[in-house]
């Protein structure tokens, strides 16, 4: 009976202990601490992994990991910083050793954690298994026999050497179950304090090359390592890294057997700028307003990545794949440069909105004007004259005075009509990135055929367009080389303006009563000659230095009363 309840006491103190061990861990987690850590784990592994800039996202785990300590998360949490810290040293830095160690202590605080399946590779699952096994060293996944050298997933053999100022030729080879759809590699001359990087081409069912850029090629040693990406821009292959990159020793003196790709020449040499090699420390860089002059890609040149360019901004088309190419534009709060003078041909088709009338034709027996108060003037175009003829003798009076009066022909109903048609050359400056101020001078078609409307001067007799505008576009306006730019601008001049529309007359002999219908008659509404208008559209950048622009333009035109138009204009620019 005594040894039984020595036996209860001890598991109930066993018990208790336990209790108050893990009861303590877990009330003693901060909520808000394990909220920072996740959000730091997030944007590690969503963001700057993904992106493969791996030392951030290890320098946000470590970060995580040290403000949970050794209470503030729960061990689930603490777990998971631990995983995922060494698929980022696996995966990213090529470092096993830490990642085994990562794992390992993941392991330790939680032993059900698994591995992430979306960042998983055979590599980083084989770190994992060793470290679950408890082993010290990592057995690589099956695969192709790799070279001496940095490990990885692609077949490589570095070059020895190469001459100074000459591209550094790299050739690899993935047998691995990941489908490629980009290959790069980074790389770091001499005296440079950043890694850049140079896309590989597939150039064989399985080989993928590439040529260094030239000017960063400098006496020393060349340092590279290669990724490669999937469709979704997944990094999901690597061969070397920033702390075990492959190396190539660069010489003064032309080496023999010079390094090239299968099947093309070598490189050859670059001119000697005698500029300083790139970023080397302490050396001055070429002096442009504004501060020194960066590397990279200058503003305008096609891109794939932020890195391609000095602006560190290569900017693409919303929802482009990121493989896509964009272009590099210009550093934030910098306005690059841009073509200012622009000279260019529209056409133009104007829809009028004319006004109501009645007895649109009948002149005035007294006057020999319309009668209407509308400003029509009506043209037979059987005859081809104006209609009636304006009478200065009792014999020419008769074809007005036989117009019949009221009459339910003889009348326009307003509404839309078709108008001018308009064959424009125009110039445009721009004064600002944003801002063009410009003229466009041409000839109007389809225009009043008639002589006594411009007699009584109404509309413009000239059939010609002369305008002065100011324009405004959108976004990066006239820095930007490709894609579409909207715009929007405001106009004024002097031009015709006319509207016509097709009308019956109904003519009654003054003898006989005998009743007769005129079809060929158009009673035209003469516009203008001033004008104001304002209208907008896109500019389709067909290159950098041809647009397409593509618009409506609302104007009113003044003297005749106010007379509305829309008119689509469609036309090409060309910058020098």
């Amino acid at each position: 009976m005594e040894r039984r309840a020595r036996k209860l006491f001890a598991l109930a103190a066993l018990a208790f202990g336990l209790s108050a061990v893990f009861g303590e861990g877990i009330a003693s987690a901060d909520p808000k601490t394990e909220a920072s850590a996740k959000a730091l784990q997030k944007k590690a592994m969503d963001e700057d992994y993904l992106a493969t800039e791996f030392g951030k996202a290890k320098d946000k785990l470590e970060k995580a990991i040290t403000a949970c300590g050794a209470d503030k998360c729960a061990p689930g949490v603490k777990a998971l910083l631990q995983r995922d810290l060494g698929v980022v040293y696996v995966g990213g830095l090529n470092d096993k050793d830490k990642g085994q160690a990562a794992f390992a202590e993941a392991l330790k605080l939680d032993p059900a954690v698994a591995l992430d399946k979306d960042l998983t590779t055979k590599e980083i699952t084989a770190v994992f298994e060793a470290a679950k096994k408890g082993g010290g060293a990592v057995t690589p996944p099956p695969g192709p026999a790799q070279p001496k050298g940095p490990s990885g997933d692609f077949v490589h053999t570095p070059f020895v050497d190469q001459q100074v100022r000459t591209s550094v030729p790299v050739l690899v080879e993935y047998n691995g179950e990941e489908k490629l759809a980009k290959v790069i590699a980074r790389y770091k001359g001499f005296g440079m304090t950043e890694f850049k990087q140079f896309e590989l081409k597939k150039i064989g069912e399985k080989q993928w090359g590439g040529n260094s850029p030239c000017g960063d090629v400098q006496t020393g040693d060349f340092l590279y390592y290669i990724q490669g990406f999937n469709d979704q821009n997944d990094p999901v292959a690597t061969a070397g890294s920033r702390n075990e990159p492959y190396k190539t020793k660069i010489t003064a003196q032309p080496v023999t057997d010079a390094p090239h790709l299968p099947n093309q020449p070598a490189p050859t040499q670059c001119a000697d700028t005698g500029d300083c090699p790139p970023d080397f420390p302490g050396c001055k860089k070429k002096v442009v307003p504004g501060g020194e002059e960066p590397t990279g890609k200058p503003e305008g040149e096609a891109c794939v990545d932020d890195g391609d360019c000095q602006s560190n901004k290569c900017e693409k088309e919303k929802g482009a794949d990121p493989l896509d190419k964009g272009v590099c534009t210009a550093p934030a709060g910098v306005r690059g440069k841009y073509r200012k003078i622009w000279v260019g041909a529209q056409i133009g088709f104007d829809f009028a909105f004319v006004p109501s009338g009645e007895d649109v034709c009948k002149l005035d027996s007294k006057t020999s004007v319309p009668v209407n108060d509308t400003g029509y003037y009506c043209y037979d175009t059987n005859a081809g004259r104006d209609y009636p003829i304006r009478p200065t003798n009792a014999a020419e009076r008769v074809e007005n005075d036989s117009i019949e009066i009221p009459s339910k022909n003889n009348k326009v109903q307003g509404g839309a009509a078709p108008a001018t048609f308009r064959i424009l050359a125009s110039f445009d400056y721009g004064v600002t990135p944003n801002v063009m101020l410009g003229a466009r001078v041409g000839l109007v078609v389809n225009t009043y055929p008639g002589a006594e409307g411009h007699t009584d001067g109404k509309g413009f007799s000239a059939p010609l367009h002369l305008e002065a505008r100011g324009t405004y576009l959108f976004g990066k306006g006239l820095e930007k080389t490709s894609g579409i730019v909207p715009y929007a601008f405001i106009s004024g001049g002097i031009s015709n303006w006319d509207a016509k529309v097709g009308i019956s007359v109904n003519e009654v002999d003054a003898a006989s009563g005998r009743k007769t219908t005129k079809d060929t008659i158009n009673a035209w509404y003469l516009g203008g000659p001033g004008f104001i208008g304002f209208g907008g559209g896109v500019r389709v950048m067909a290159s950098e230095r041809i647009a397409i622009p593509l618009g409506l333009r609302a104007a009113f035109a003044l003297g005749n009363g106010v007379l509305p138009t829309v008119s689509p204009e469609v036309g090409v620019q060309v910058g020098f």
